[in-house]
């Protein structure tokens, strides 16, 4: 079990986008993070096609914006996911 913790743990620090700011809600803590591969805050469109020319489909639970990769059109230096702003349901 201490292995798959750990093994999620690792795969979660070479996903995640570096810098993360933290806000405390009803549903846990609201984490923000930035990257250049990310879309401004303010984008509401429901796809995304990062700098890197990759392209993302919104998805997450409501006050979440999680980015999946549209797989029939990646690259292999895509990350399958970018998280722009999430719950941490492990405070």
């Amino acid at each position: 079990m201490f292995r798959i913790g750990l093994v999620l743990g690792v795969v979660a620090a070479l996903v995640l986008p570096s810098g993360a700011v933290a806000s405390q809600s009803a549903k846990g803590t609201l984490v923000e993070y930035s990257s250049p591969l990310l879309p401004p805050s303010q984008f509401n469109g429901q796809w995304w096609t990062s700098p890197d020319n990759c392209r993302y489909s919104r998805a997450g639970r409501p006050g979440e914006t999680v980015w999946y990769l549209i797989v029939n059109n990646a690259h292999t230096k895509c990350p399958s996911r970018l998280i722009q702003r999430a719950y941490s349901d492990y405070d």
